[in-house]
């Protein structure tokens, strides 16, 4: 598995007492949609594992993970910025 930094981190907001994920690579991307996915078998979830897990680009992984996550109706922020 890749632990290529995306551009610009993804905020990603869950259910429970954390509220967020903070989503800066492709691994912890990988990890995500792994861990807190339900169902684990649409379409955009297979092709978001699938950038993630290839040594492609970040960006690809990136757009393929905010796809994912719109389809699914799962709230993000990419306008965070990490000092």
């Amino acid at each position: 598995m890749d632990a290529k930094k995306f551009r610009a981190p993804v905020v990603v907001y869950i259910a429970g007492p954390l509220g967020f994920v903070l989503i800066e690579s492709m691994q912890q991307a990988s990890d995500f949609l792994f861990d807190h996915w339900l169902g684990n078998d649409s379409l955009a979830w297979t092709d978001a594992m699938r950038c993630c897990a290839e040594e492609g680009a970040a960006d690809d992984a990136s757009a393929a993970f905010l796809s994912a996550l719109k389809g699914a109706g799962i709230h993000y922020d990419r306008t965070v910025e990490i000092y």
